[in-house]
């Protein structure tokens, strides 16, 4: 494609040859995960071609990409903000390209807020500092029925009546549905411009739908160019075999740390501005693709871990060196950065004299090498990743990427990488406790539950500023019956 596109998988430190510890991968052990990867890849391309599954299809939707461009266009000229109500699904994947690209300032777009938390502290002095009468906002909710962006969305809605009167409804987008659910219902009753989110893919693969690319494209990004970057990707994971493959050796190697050889915990490290949003999108991939039951009812999942390079060497790379060898390391880095500049070669403290007049990014890369190095020296399995440029077309590559790696690992293990039956239970109490009609009685058992645990509490109340506790202040453990 045009401008070319630069990806480095580097698959070596996790082999034996190299990681002689008894951790490290045989031949033989490889090529049986390729040939598992590669079953578990023709499984959900069935399930594809049965409608079942619908990411792999999305980045060929180049007609709906340029309606939604030609849409965001008019947006740009009537806004000068857009708020994004969203959670999980819904918004880490704007986030992620967004902010990849270079956030705020790096495109001619709207100024984009994306609101996640329902938290009050956050979302009441948000809605106070945008200036509404400017404001658009795409409210995304597949089921229509989640709390907390139904919550944000009436909230926003008052604050749309109040700055724009009887044209507040120009403000406002909804992504949903195709022909069901809440806010289907309350974008074709009260004529609210929408957008579907096809049925066939859930939230956190819809970052290449209209849930990513609608904001994206207000905030200025090529939606184009990221759905060109994911159509490159699905033409080499189709077109190449075995090793040469790097979606199908990426899920041999990381299906080996799920089901085989078990690494409870899956480690992120990433160097380069942007890419901490990236993680953050991919920790939902893979702990609620993969965090699931089989069914036998045996577990089976990785918890997924998110370090900054390279701030966190100096948190996180202790643990991870001497500590439990339970884990496996993921390094991802921008080939090259944007920025340039040298350390002033004098004014240095004793000691410091290597650093004199060296560009800053030879610290940075070295220090991505020596974490590399040191990891591995411990024995620690490690896949390296650089990916060529900061831009769209390298995200949509690597966001569509993972998605496989994520689909192919959870079949490779015998569960559903696309269902989430444990966020549902959270869901569900949630909406009981709030007094959702119906759901009396599940209320009632959960807090007659919540009666009956045996007590173990600590607080700390009603302290004098500056003084000791009052008296009965602190109120220590209490027994429990029995």
């Amino acid at each position: 494609m045009a401008g070319g596109i630069d990806f480095l998988f580097d698959f070596s430190l996790v082999l034996e040859g190299n990681l002689r510890n008894g951790e490290g991968i045989t031949t033989h052990v490889m090529n049986q995960g390729l040939r598992r990867a590669e079953r578990a890849a023709m499984t959900l391309a069935s399930r594809q071609a049965a409608g079942e599954i619908g990411f792999p299809g999305l980045p060929f939707l180049e007609k709906e990409a340029r309606a939604l461009s030609r849409y965001a266009a008019g947006m740009r000229k009537r806004f000068t903000h857009l708020l994004v109500l969203g959670i999980g699904g819904s918004a880490l994947g704007t986030k992620a390209v967004y902010e990849g690209v270079g956030g705020e300032g790096a495109r001619k777009g709207l100024r984009l807020t994306v609101a996640d938390n329902v938290d009050p502290d956050a979302f009441f002095p948000l809605l106070r500092r945008l200036p509404m009468k400017t404001t658009a906002v795409v409210a995304i909710s597949k089921s229509g029925g989640t709390a907390e962006t139904n919550a944000q969305l009436g909230l926003a809605v008052e604050g749309l009546r109040r700055a724009a009167g009887k044209r507040w409804k120009e403000h406002l987008v909804l992504i949903t549905d195709p022909a069901k659910g809440a806010f289907r219902r309350f974008a074709d009753s009260q004529g609210i411009d929408s957008f579907p989110v096809p049925p066939n893919v859930g939230g956190r693969y819809s970052v290449l739908s209209p849930v990513g690319l609608l904001p994206l494209a207000a905030a200025g990004v090529s939606v184009e160019r990221l759905l060109a970057g994911a159509r490159w990707m699905e033409s080499t994971f189709l077109g190449r075999k075995g090793g040469e493959n790097p979606v199908l050796a990426a899920a041999a190697v990381y299906s080996h740390y799920l089901i085989e050889n078990v690494k409870p915990v899956h480690v992120w490290l990433t160097y380069g501005e942007g890419l901490a949003r990236v993680a953050e999108w991919w920790q939902q991939l893979w702990a609620e693709s993969l965090g699931k039951r089989r069914p036998t009812g045996t577990p089976v999942g990785q918890t997924p871990a998110r370090a900054v390079g390279v701030t966190d060497q100096h948190s996180q790379v202790q643990l991870y060196q001497d500590g439990p060898a339970d884990k496996v390391f993921t390094f991802v880095k921008w080939m090259a950065g944007r920025e340039r500049g040298n350390v002033p070669a004098s004014g240095f403290a004793p000691g410091a004299e290597i650093l004199g007049g060296r560009p800053l990014r030879d610290l940075f890369d070295a220090e991505f090498e020596g974490t590399i190095g040191a990891l591995w020296k411990a024995g620690r399995p490690i896949v390296r990743i650089e990916v060529g440029k900061r831009d769209e077309a390298h995200l949509g590559a690597f966001l569509h990427f993972w998605e496989w790696v994520t689909a192919i690992a959870g079949e490779c293990a015998g569960i559903d990488p696309f269902d989430q039956p444990g966020v549902e239970e959270g869901k569900i109490i949630t909406r009981a406790l709030m007094g959702e009609k119906g759901s009396g009685k599940r209320r009632e058992e959960f807090l007659r539950a919540r009666k009956n645990r045996i007590p173990a509490e600590i607080r700390l109340a009603d302290r004098t500023p500056g003084g000791p506790p009052r008296r009965g202040a602190v109120r220590g453990l209490r027994r429990g019956k029995g």
